[in-house]
């Protein structure tokens, strides 16, 4: 199986959108300059869930959560508050509810609570160097526009990295091997051939490589126990392909560069002429000199 849906534009303006999954707090101004690595944007998001089974506390099977419920959506609650009541067949008798934690309500369901306990602050980065050209609406987010090599590549996963990009083999057609990975690699992002094994995947996590480029991947690197940490993106899809001449070249003239990546499935809404949807599989590298000129 296999995605042939490689978009290359070797020199092009790149529009990135950055988005939060939430409403936040945007730390850029338009105009600015930002580097990969550059904090725009940031938003609390919730970490941490508990349930409170009302129905079972109570014994009622199908509560009215609307007759019973003492909070709503976002509410804040204590510890110990009492969240929701039904009176007692006794009079001045009642059966209570109490939160097991601080926190908010973040559901109301059907004979239960979803309290909300912890938050974490995310922060999001540029991803690329370039500049800030507008402020999204709601303080969700930032466009950032730039110059440089882009490549909307087949699938991957993994997420997001950035680093320098080091070149392991000698061909496209050629297989990642785990004994080509060593102290020289670490913190980069490597380039390899056609595909790439477990094996190779675990000495890449061990030496702390960023991320990994390849032809293709096998759909059952998605599935390992434990999952691993190396970003990997494949530019001609799921199997056994090799990486295409074309693309090939391009990124070994990119060698020694920093670049950036983005390893997640594939997105059926392909864009091209240098825009993307946020969760599309990218190799970029842009050109600092021109967004500053």
């Amino acid at each position: 199986m296999y995605l042939p849906s490689t978009t290359i534009n070797s020199q092009t303006k790149i529009t990135l959108q950055r988005v939060l999954p939430v409403p936040g707090q945007i730390l850029v101004q338009p105009g600015q300059l930002v580097d990969a690595l550059s904090v725009v944007a940031q938003a609390e998001v919730p970490s941490r869930y508990r349930v409170i089974d009302v129905a079972r506390q109570l014994n009622q099977p199908q509560p009215d959560m609307g007759e019973i419920a003492l909070v709503a959506v976002g509410d804040q609650v204590k510890e110990n508050q009492v969240v929701a009541s039904i009176k007692g067949r006794l009079p001045g008798f009642q059966r209570s509810v109490r939160a097991p934690a601080a926190g908010f309500i973040a559901t109301v369901g059907p004979g239960w609570l979803l309290l909300e306990t912890e938050r974490t602050t995310l922060e999001l980065q540029a991803f690329i160097h370039g500049k800030v050209s507008r402020i999204l609406g709601n303080q969700r987010g930032v466009i950032i526009e730039a110059s440089g090599a882009m490549i909307e590549a087949a699938c991957g996963f993994g997420g997001e990295a950035h680093g320098r990009l080091k070149r392991l083999v000698n061909s496209p057609y050629e297989t990642l091997r785990a004994e080509a990975i060593d102290e020289n690699a670490r913190e980069s992002i490597v380039l390899g051939g056609r595909t790439v094994d477990e094996a190779a995947l675990r000495q890449a996590e061990a030496w702390h490589v960023r991320g990994i480029i390849v032809g293709s991947i096998e759909s059952a690197l998605l599935q390992l126990d434990p999952p691993v940490k190396v970003r990997v993106v494949a530019t001609e899809g799921f199997g056994n392909l090799p990486m295409s001449n074309y693309t090939f070249s391009l990124l070994t003239s990119l060698s020694r560069r920093e670049i950036s990546i983005r390893g997640c499935l594939p997105n059926p809404r392909r864009h091209s002429h240098g825009r993307a949807p946020a969760d599309t599989p990218l190799i970029l590298a842009t050109d600092a000199s021109k967004t500053k000129g």
